[in-house]
């Protein structure tokens, strides 16, 4: 049950870390606990062992006077007789006194079988560090003196011990236990927290900083990204890199500089197109006339009417290549004017007709929701539309509905043109507003660009929105009137 929001977080993690600007983030964060670690961690220690060893020196001198003033005779006095109170109770007091002067928690006697049997002071941190501190114990009988690490009570209570062998006169030995309080070593702890404390916050400062540090540097990429994508696609906007010297600034200058120079080129090749459509639209409307005047002749000679009427034919065809070349060279005219695209559609489709006349008249009728009018040129935009149209009865079934939708949203007329015949492959979606590219055996390749050319040069877009089973959808938005 836990799993799915486990991989949702990994998820999220993944596709923040495929922002340039996150990376940024977490390496800087990561540089920081770095450096914040490595200064840090060396000074508590420094500090926390620098304490210790202070500590140990006082514990070394203070065991070391109390050591010189204590009788061995009378320490093996009270261990042979340990119920003698008087002697014991005088010895005890006189630790007490010690145990005041240098502010000790407990000093302790502890015998060869490791038992304690004279407390001064606190007896159960006496208890508990002769328990836990048995390998100082004998290090201390090995070495003459033993210090413990630190070690906490019941009450929790800090404590470091130091032990000192004592020799009485009998050859035996008991050990000398100090404890001694250590509580000011809890400042190494407030220490602690506080290099972490301001680790933390150093690290969100750092991680804050990168982030709007990185910002600055992956915004412009993200533009630059768009300018390169509107670029593939025919789009004109400019990008904004004049004010920016650096790397990102001279990449969007260049950027700009190759816009431009594709749009020049994009222009002289439109221009050289016209030209050549020109040259030969001359002569074509010489032979489409001499083309009519033979069909008129060779009407009662059947098989040279048949002939003529094919050499008219390829004709017409050739004039509307020349038409669609022209069509797609030409830039629109600056005179525009607010129109019912409802009104031009139905025109459209009374147009088609003629074309598609049994397969329109198979299908239920093409139906147009919605009304709507935009700034355009009326010649122009009958073009774009008519070819998408015309795409859309081709590549449709006669018993199969056509649906057209237009509405208007944000300032922006939207108009859906929807069909259900055979999809267009996936692998070919992103080349089908290309010029000279086409699915068709026969054609130029010619009339979704032209149509792209037209709608752009409105101020529009035309989208491919789907093509699937569940149908072929165009989209085309034009600014409304």
């Amino acid at each position: 049950m836990h799993i799915v929001p486990v991989i949702v977080i990994i998820n999220t993690l993944m596709h923040l870390f495929r922002r340039l600007s996150w990376k940024l983030a977490i390496v800087t964060g990561i540089l920081v606990c770095l450096v914040i670690l490595a200064l840090s961690i060396p000074i508590y220690w420094q500090t926390r062992n620098t304490l210790e060893d202070q500590l140990a020196d006082h514990l070394r001198t203070n065991i070391e006077s109390i050591s010189e003033k204590l009788d061995p005779g009378l320490i093996d006095f009270i261990q042979k007789y340990p119920g003698s109170i008087i002697v014991k109770d005088s010895l005890i007091e006189s630790l007490n006194h010690e145990l005041r002067k240098y502010s000790a928690g407990a000093i302790y006697l502890i015998d060869r079988q490791e038992n304690i049997f004279l407390v001064a002071g606190n007896r159960a941190s006496a208890v508990q560090s002769s328990m836990i501190h048995k390998h100082e114990i004998q290090k201390s009988r090995a070495k003459g003196i033993a210090f413990s690490p630190l070690f906490s009570d019941a009450s929790g209570k800090t404590y470091k011990s130091v032990f000192k062998v004592i020799h009485i006169e009998n050859a035996s030995e008991i050990v000398l236990g100090l404890d001694a309080d250590a509580r000011f070593l809890k400042y190494t702890a407030r220490l602690r927290r506080r290099i972490i404390s301001i680790g933390i916050i150093v690290l969100i400062l750092s991680i804050i900083a990168a982030s709007i540090l990185s910002q600055t540097l992956t915004r412009p990429l993200r533009q630059l990204t768009k300018f390169a994508r509107d670029i593939g696609k025919g789009r004109v906007e400019t990008a904004n890199f004049q004010r920016r010297y650096d790397e990102i600034g001279f990449l969007g200058k260049t950027m700009e500089n190759m816009r431009h120079e594709i749009d020049q080129r994009e222009k002289d090749n439109k221009h050289l197109i016209a030209s050549v459509a020109h040259e030969i639209r001359n002569p074509l409307a010489g032979m489409q006339v001499n083309a009519e005047l033979l069909l008129e002749t060779t009407r009662k000679m059947k098989e040279i009417h048949s002939y003529s009427r094919a050499v008219a034919k390829e004709i017409a065809n050739l004039s509307n290549i020349v038409e669609n070349f022209l069509a797609y060279a030409r830039p629109i005219e600056s005179t525009l004017t607010s129109q019912s695209i409802s009104a031009i559609m139905e025109e459209i489709i009374t147009n088609i007709q003629q074309d598609f006349p049994d397969h329109i008249i198979k299908i239920h009728g093409i139906k147009i929701h919605g009304d709507g009018s935009a700034t355009i040129h009326p010649g122009k935009i009958k073009h774009a539309f008519f070819n998408i149209l015309k795409n859309a009865c081709e590549s449709s079934a006669p018993n199969v509905e056509i649906v057209i939708s237009i509405q208007s949203k944000n300032e922006m007329l939207s108009i859906s043109i929807l069909n259900q015949g055979t999809p267009i492959p996936v692998e070919v979606q992103s080349q089908i507003f290309e010029a000279f590219f086409s699915t068709k055996s026969s054609g130029v390749g010619l009339g979704l660009s032209i149509s792209k050319s037209i709608v752009e040069q409105h101020g529009g877009r035309i989208l491919l929105t789907r093509s699937d089973s569940s149908g072929t959808e165009f989209v085309i938005q034009l600014p409304t009137g």
